[in-house]
């Protein structure tokens, strides 16, 4: 079994009742940020899909006990009026003497067919396929969602070479995924969607997170650089530390405001990114932190955070 059912349970009873307050917006939200490609500085644009959200967060099971993205989502997803936004936040966004990174963005899962069904995955593989500029794609998955046959489609309406599939691993322990977060998979399904991925000639983007609930700050150092040992081996092009932080409706709030868990301290963030960058030089690394600096999101005293959020974001 790859659930706790003790934790599913709780972790389905928040869900549900916070999902009645679920935001009802269709729009694409997106923006362009400065991004380091492979091949260098340029930019990158990211859109969030407005998709009906994360199967697993809406699955009896409940979905990870640290994620509240799927209140962001519509319960009824407008496809028709999506690829038209689409379409033209590409054509006003992408500029024609800069190179850029593509993050499409859903929630949940991009290759999830309840979520984009194969045809609107289609269309707009299509589309960016039109903009030489765009040199990477980056398309997040769950593992269970990474097939030959979902990959075929991609590949027949793009270089597959500019895809790099993310998928949120977040610890290559077993028993943080199973008792920790409830992360609904296993290791051994990570490794089978990386093979499948490399196999079809794509990239890929593991999200490794610092701190999950139940373990220390100690622990939790040490898994992540076990974990980035163990997805260097397997040959993964990116790594991204995800520091905790506290979202809405999530079993972590509880944990947060009845003070039984503290997010992480940049200090320990910024040792971890040293270790990693040392060690695998050849993975680009990256470091996100939502809600830095407080109490919600990795911090330290308050007097030095900006200066370490600096030195960890470059």
């Amino acid at each position: 079994m790859k659930i706790n059912p003790m934790l599913s349970s709780i972790v389905r009873q928040i869900r549900e009742k916070s999902l009645k307050e679920r935001e009802h917006s269709r729009r694409i939200v997106n923006w362009v940020e400065d991004h380091r490609l492979a091949s260098g500085a340029g930019k990158a644009l990211v859109l969030i899909l407005p998709t009906r959200g994360c199967s697993w967060a809406l699955s009896k099971s409940g979905g990870c006990s640290i994620c509240g993205y799927i209140y962001d989502n519509p319960q009824q997803p407008d496809y028709d009026h999506m690829i038209t936004s689409f379409k033209e936040i590409l054509e006003k966004k992408i500029e024609k003497s800069q190179k850029f990174s593509l993050k499409l963005f859903t929630s949940g899962s991009f290759l999830d067919p309840k979520e984009l069904p194969i045809e609107i995955q289609k269309e707009m593989m299509l589309e960016v396929a039109k903009y030489e500029q765009i040199e990477e794609i980056v398309l997040e998955s769950r593992p269970e969602y990474v097939t030959e046959s979902v990959l075929n489609n991609i590949k027949e309406n793009i270089d597959i070479g500019k895809i790099e599939i993310a998928i949120g691993l977040e610890s290559a322990n077993d028993n943080i995924l199973k008792n920790s977060i409830n992360k609904g998979f296993f290791w051994e399904d990570f490794v089978k969607a990386v093979n499948i991925i490399h196999n079809k000639g794509a990239k890929v983007k593991t999200y490794l997170l610092f701190k999950p609930p139940f373990i220390s700050e100690y622990d939790s150092i040490r898994d992540i650089l076990e974990s980035s040992r163990k997805i260097a081996e397997l040959g993964v092009n990116t790594i991204s530390i995800n520091a905790m932080s506290i979202h809405r409706g999530t079993f972590l709030l509880d944990l947060f405001e009845k003070q039984m868990y503290r997010t992480p301290w940049l200090w320990s963030l910024l040792h971890v990114c040293k270790e990693i960058k040392q060690k695998y030089s050849n993975i680009r690394l990256i470091c996100d932190i939502v809600a830095g600096g407080s109490e919600r999101g990795a911090h330290n005293c308050g007097e030095c955070d900006k200066e370490i959020l600096t030195i960890i974001k470059q």
